[in-house]
């Protein structure tokens, strides 16, 4: 004979234990806090004044009341779901990385390298580049990368991903109107050289 299913009032006393139980880690982790307020007052704030705005016409609160029927908890749970997708894949980055560069370097005829070389130097620059992500944001680092390979590479004009990946994708953001005099007024007169040369002129 199966199991009885739980009834409605047994599963509501489980979800009120594990509310409880929630509430016992926040207290001792206020950092998370700090975090869930935030995104919070990010759904409560410019999300419903933007839902307001578009959707809202006379009726703001008639609007938002269509959206009290789980749709929160289902977009945060959605958001969570593609936080752990995303997770996933930056793991695959390292991997990624080692491919394109070997390819790479087949395709414009370079010296081959071994792959073992290779995986270790991209898995561990990837771990402080990694970090960056948190604090300055996927495009912003994004555009890091693509500058500082400009500005390492010995001879962008020879170096195909060099111009593909980073040149070209920067003088479509309009960022390539920029001088040479003007970099190193931007940047210490010697940062660049002493960078190659610490790359081993790469």
């Amino acid at each position: 004979m199966g199991r009885r299913k739980p009834s409605k009032e047994r599963k509501a006393a489980a979800t009120d234990s594990a509310t409880v139980d929630l509430v016992d880690w926040l207290s001792k982790n206020p950092d998370a806090i700090d975090l869930i307020q935030e995104i919070g007052d990010a759904l409560a704030g410019p999300v419903v004044q933007e839902l307001d705005k578009s959707f809202g016409g006379g009726e703001p609160r008639e609007a938002r009341r269509q959206l009290t029927n789980h749709f929160w908890c289902d977009l945060l749970i959605a958001m969570a779901e593609a936080i752990e997708k995303l997770s996933k894949s930056l793991n695959r980055i390292p991997e990624y990385v080692t491919t394109v560069i070997m390819q790479s370097r087949q395709n414009e005829g370079r010296g081959a390298l071994l792959n073992a070389l290779v995986g270790l130097a991209v898995r561990t620059a990837w771990e402080p580049i990694k970090s960056m992500i948190h604090t300055a944001g996927i495009e912003e680092l994004q555009r890091t990368c693509r500058i500082l390979a400009v500005l390492i590479c010995p001879a962008p004009e020879d170096h195909k991903a060099v111009q593909d990946g980073a040149l070209l994708p920067l003088a479509q953001e309009g960022m390539l109107e920029i001088s040479k005099e003007r970099l190193e007024q931007v940047f210490p007169a010697d940062w660049v050289h002493r960078l190659r040369e610490g790359l081993g002129g790469a």
